[in-house]
């Protein structure tokens, strides 16, 4: 049969199996598509719609895996390689993304986006020198500033010594720019201020944070209005429970709070139990939540049950089997009627921290997110906080889950104590902590603390910044 006829065959067969993939036939789907990947081992419609298809049911390894491969394949082609390395790091293998780009790197001269990738997955592996050589690169390769916050990242690869350091001419120069985007210069400057704190200069970094908030708060509203309505609303709502269980073994372990409050630290340590996998921001009950409470199936069992199974299988997934998921998004304190419903075995804890500290942080950080739009005006941040308190009271009043409540303060200054009161809380068996304990990749906003050993010297950091920031003060002692 002619070349030509047999490409007719294989589009054929895609479009076909595009349209299953709508129909949300996955099973006839992915057979189909891996029957046309057989004969047609480079299709990059075909790879990427099957590995999209596996990333939705939770099979993570065999998608990254399969994009790997077919990398591999083609000699790991830059552009090739960019598109396979974001999809890798979208499911939480960074490792091999990883290995991905420094395969790529070692064979082709690569583009400046394609630098700054490898930088961010290095970075959220944990090796800073590496992230910093690639981020350099990116910016050497002329790197677009106003939609790549390279230098906000590249703040977080090492603690500052003195301001002769050349980086922070770097982000002077930037944050300087009128030419550049409000945004871009907002995540610059976020990161000059880190720089500033790491050099004990208090009233630089508060004033620069202060000009990067204002400029990322005028972009990005947040209303006190529609959070308070938000928490009136859940509130009111009553869920269907599952008559049986996922899983007889399975114990997700939800770590929440408000931003900066440990969560990412507490998690991780947590997931270097042998038994134990952290599956990070997992952001999959947020999705469910609101497709339940959007769909009005908050009273349907049968739906609840579904959705349930689903997050069963993006926890999950399809590495070494374990027992304790924990998922460390901490904005999930708005949908623990969802979890209680869902999983009555689950184990809740409640990460807290002094407000005064809490409220500097967060107005320190530059969020990748709108669900975080609060952060970035201390008058909104006290709003949430009232939000987040008075939700949290309701589901201690309402619900049956089990809560630990465990203090940033505590953890910091006893962080073996804290652990093993987490543990036993969540009936990890203490014998099994030593099993394995190296740090997973860590893809939240708090990759560079989370890297960092346990130190006391972030506890009253407000007093710091207190007389150039006395907003803080309204914060009060809890």
């Amino acid at each position: 049969m002619p070349i030509a006829a047999d490409r007719n065959i294989v589009e054929g067969e895609f479009a076909l199996a595009r349209e299953l993939w709508e129909q949300s036939d996955a099973v006839h789907c992915e057979a189909l598509l891996r029957d046309l990947l057989v004969r047609a081992p480079a299709h990059e419609g075909a790879t990427f719609l099957l590995a999209t298809l596996l990333q939705t049911q939770g099979r993570l390894d065999t998608a990254s895996a399969l994009v790997f491969e077919w990398c591999r394949a083609l000699g790991f082609a830059p552009q090739n390689s960019l598109r396979a390395a974001e999809l890798i790091q979208q499911c939480h293998r960074q490792a091999l993304a990883d290995e991905l780009c420094e395969a790529t790197l070692a064979r082709h001269s690569t583009s400046a986006a394609f630098l700054a990738l490898a930088g961010h997955v290095a970075r959220e592996i944990g090796d800073f020198d590496r992230a910093r050589v690639r981020y350099l690169a990116a910016i050497d390769a002329g790197i677009d500033s106003n939609s790549s916050f390279v230098l906000g990242a590249l703040a977080h690869t090492l603690r500052y010594e003195n301001a002769s350091h050349p980086d922070f001419a770097r982000f002077i120069g930037h944050f300087d720019n009128a030419r550049v985007s409000a945004r871009a210069r907002a995540a610059t400057g976020f990161g000059l201020a880190k720089a500033y704190d790491d050099i004990g200069d208090y009233e630089s970094a508060a004033r620069t944070l202060r000009k990067a908030n204002a400029l990322v708060h005028a972009q990005q509203r947040w209303s006190a209005d529609d959070w308070r309505d938000f928490v009136a609303r859940r509130m009111r709502e009553r869920v269907a429970s599952v008559r049986v269980p996922v899983a007889a073994d399975f114990v997700p372990v939800f770590v929440l709070g408000l931003p900066r409050t440990g969560t990412t630290l507490t998690a991780t340590r947590l997931g270097r139990h042998a038994r134990a996998r952290d599956r990070g921001e997992l952001r999959t009950l947020r999705f469910i939540a609101e497709r339940l409470i959007a769909g009005n199936h908050l009273q349907d069992a049968n739906a609840i049950e579904e959705a349930a199974a689903l997050y069963f299988a993006h926890a999950r997934q399809d590495d070494a089997p374990a027992t304790w998921y924990i998922d460390q998004d901490p904005l999930n304190f708005r949908y623990l009627h969802v979890i209680a419903a869902m999983f009555p075995q689950a184990r809740v804890i409640v990460c807290a921290r002094a407000p005064r500290d809490t409220a500097l942080s967060l107005w320190s950080q530059d969020f990748a997110h709108a669900d975080c739009a609060f952060a970035y005006d201390f008058t909104d941040i006290a709003e949430y906080m009232s939000g987040h308190d008075a939700l949290l009271k309701h589901w201690r009043d309402t619900l049956s889950l089990q809560i630990h409540d465990s203090a940033y303060e505590d953890f910091v200054l006893k962080p073996d104590a804290a652990l093993a009161a987490m543990r036993k809380f969540a009936g990890m068996p203490e014998a099994e902590v030593a099993s394995h304990d190296e740090a997973g990749p860590i893809n939240t906003s708090s990759v560079w603390q989370a890297r960092q050993p346990v130190y006391s010297r972030s506890l009253g950091r407000w007093r710091k910044y207190a007389p150039f920031v006395p907003e803080l003060m309204p914060f009060e002692p809890r």
